[in-house]
């Protein structure tokens, strides 16, 4: 039978290190969370490893990274293929059924999570959201092919027995990172928003907007899912609450800091004639409150506290501050 798939294009049709030190805190990671599905992310002879997540659909993790597939009936749709698992996808697929890759979707532009995208077959359909596209024209990196059919807002693919929503909801880690959700599966896929068991990579997952990255939350809870994907990890909707709280947390303590250090007392002892030293005095004791707060109540809760605290705190001060 010829193949028949639609996609539904409501608008249009036709900055890169995030990985390397995520890299080494992921691959070492043992989720401990009793919520997540999936605690740790074993290597074998393979060099990858494949979990069924849902019918059909399926997570392809390597060193910490994660590409999903979902097998439909009528060929293949691929989500993401990061550098180290690009190369491993097609066998991974191959695994599961005959059927070819027809469409792969970038969650976003950086190279750790698209980087392998040019070892998959010639002619694939590539969606991605506008600005992801925009930022692929600019690095013009061969390891990222441009995509061949771009959205602004939301879009669906339906291919076979399968449906999958992408849909721009603002840049919780890069302008144009997107929420791909399969509504048969229950699954959500959100890249590099955080990873089950942790909390957010350095600096609130490298937000360029920190009011974008807290409304994430909610929008990822508005989804109808059992199972989240995330670049790093996967795990339920109780992981994303359980991380809802902690940055909700962290920004009360944010606020208490800015409201409560004085800043006479904080830069007492900055040379002040050097306006850079005194700022820095300030900030540094707004952020050491956060950080205590913070750390008291969520230390052995989730991995990354007290080792990122300071980060996510000093970047939460600067948003209410700023945003």
């Amino acid at each position: 039978m010829k193949s028949k798939s639609t996609i539904n294009n409501n608008v249009c049709k036709n900055g890169l290190f995030v990985a390397s030190v995520f890299l080494i805190f992921v691959s070492l990671i043992n989720f401990t969370n009793q919520n997540s599905i999936i605690h740790a992310q074993s290597e074998n002879e393979k060099g990858y490893d494949l979990n069924e997540v849902g019918g059909g659909a399926y997570v392809v993790s390597s060193t910490g990274y994660n590409s999903m597939f979902l097998v439909t009936g009528d060929g293949v749709i691929v989500v993401d293929a990061p550098p180290n698992i690009g190369d491993k996808i097609i066998d991974a697929i191959s695994e599961v059924t005959n059927e070819t890759a027809k469409y792969l979707v970038y969650s976003h532009a950086h190279k750790d999570h698209i980087g392998g995208a040019h070892v998959l077959p010639p002619g694939i359909e590539i969606i991605a959201q506008k600005d992801t596209s925009n930022f692929l024209k600019m690095a013009n990196d061969t390891d990222r092919p441009l995509p061949t059919q771009i959205f602004d807002n939301e879009t669906t693919i339906t291919l076979g027995n399968t449906t999958l929503q992408l849909a721009y909801g603002g840049p919780y880690h890069q302008n144009g990172n997107i929420f791909i959700y399969a509504p048969q599966h229950k699954i959500l896929m959100a890249v590099d928003q955080f990873s089950p068991g942790g909390t957010p990579w350095k600096h609130l997952a490298a937000t360029p907007h920190v009011p974008s990255y807290i409304q994430s939350y909610d929008q990822v809870l508005n989804y109808d899912f059992d199972v989240y994907v995330s670049g790093h990890g996967i795990g339920t909707k109780d992981d994303v609450q359980l991380e809802k709280e902690y940055v909700n947390d962290l920004k009360n303590n944010a606020g208490f800091a800015i409201s409560n250090v004085n800043f006479t007392e904080a830069t007492k002892n900055a040379n002040k004639s050097n306006n850079a030293e005194v700022t820095e005095a300030y900030f540094n004791s707004m952020t050491d409150v956060c950080v205590d707060r913070t750390d008291g109540k969520w230390k052995g809760k989730l991995q990354g506290v007290g080792v990122w605290t300071d980060e996510h705190c000093e970047k939460m001060i600067i948003s209410i501050r700023n945003d």
